[in-house]
């Protein structure tokens, strides 16, 4: 009786392999349902700090129109704009430098590449002379 009772002990004890590829299988699929979704609340993140940012920065150059009559050029950005923001943002939320651009002082525009980081895509966050033109992907 004691050798049968050991055997039914032992027998009982740990977890198959069919048990552990279950719980293996389970966590694969959980995690492929959870890492897209929160790729996307992480690029909607990035994208509202950068959005809140670029309105700091147009605001601070609205400023300076207001100051001295027009925009500060591509050249002097972002320099003469410490009286009104210090310090100017010069990466957005992803890393890449924001594209200040103003020829000849009467108008500005002002671009991050959004999460693709690539010039014209798709989900680029541009403001110009203040308004957005385009709000980017999320």
């Amino acid at each position: 009786m004691k050798r049968l009772w050991r055997n039914i002990y032992k027998s009982e004890k740990g977890f198959t392999l069919v048990e552990l590829m279950i719980v293996i299988i389970i966590l694969a699929v959980l995690t492929g349902i959870a890492v897209p979704s929160y790729m996307a609340l992480r690029n909607r993140a990035r994208e509202s700090a950068t959005e809140s940012e670029m309105k700091n920065i147009a605001t601070a150059v609205e400023l300076h129109q207001a100051d001295l009559e027009d925009y500060p050029t591509t050249a002097e950005y972002p320099g003469v704009l410490s009286p009104y923001m210090d310090p100017v943002p010069a990466n957005d939320s992803w890393g890449e430098a924001y594209a200040y651009v103003s020829a000849d002082g009467s108008t500005y525009t002002l671009t991050s590449t959004g999460a693709d980081m690539a010039a014209a895509g798709g989900d680029d966050l541009v403001m110009t002379d203040g308004q957005w033109t385009s709000t980017g992907a999320y």
